[in-house]
């Protein structure tokens, strides 16, 4: 029987909301050391996935006429077969799956559907994770408004929506944000930027 390739590690490259990208899981520094090299010379095929879908399969690193700088650095390092998929909803490409070989590898058909389906369940798994960050940030900072507004009600005997006006008051004075000016009044019991007026 024929030996399967033996994937060294793998990494995820995540698309940030404010544009480039990032890796946020590595299996080994090394591994870092390579995705980290696509950042730096804008060049490789994690991006390529992560920016613009479609599975990119390198067989010999050194020798790959598509990546020419990136390809033999990483070839260097003795990292010589990659396969990048990318990791989307039907909304976003959300970035890519990286896996590393330190073998030339000929990639066989099944063993890209195998890494697509790996993909495709680690895209599940960070959209959820992604939007649940979200949704508890929201309700976090909903919920320290409301903290914040009870305290100056009881400080001040002030009505809920008097208590809401001087934090919105507060916030646009100083310029800070108005969960930030919450979190600070609950966490210490002043609000920044000085004293308030609850007139």
């Amino acid at each position: 029987a024929m030996a399967s390739c033996e994937c060294f590690g793998a990494s995820v490259t995540l698309v940030r909301a404010s544009g480039g990208a990032e890796t946020t899981a590595t299996s080994a520094e090394i591994i870092e050391q390579a995705d980290n090299l696509q950042y730096e010379f804008d060049e490789g095929p994690c991006l390529r996935a992560a920016e613009q879908g479609g599975a990119y399969l390198i067989v010999d690193t050194a020798t790959d006429p598509r990546w020419p700088v990136w390809g033999p650095a990483v070839a260097q390092l003795g990292l010589h077969s990659v396969l990048s998929i990318p990791l989307f909803t039907d909304a976003r490409v959300l970035g890519a799956l990286n896996l590393y070989y330190t073998s030339i590898e000929e990639f066989a058909d099944d063993e890209v559907e195998a890494a697509k389906v790996v993909a495709a369940h680690a895209s599940v798994a960070l959209a959820r994770l992604r939007s649940e960050r979200d949704l508890w940030r929201a309700i976090d900072s909903r919920h320290l408004v409301g903290q914040a507004q009870g305290i100056l009600m009881e400080r001040y005997r002030i009505t809920p929506e008097k208590a809401f006006a001087v934090l919105r008051r507060h916030s646009q004075q100083h310029n800070i944000k108005l969960h930030e000016i919450a979190a600070t009044l609950v966490r210490t019991g002043k609000l920044p930027g000085g004293p308030v007026d609850p007139g």
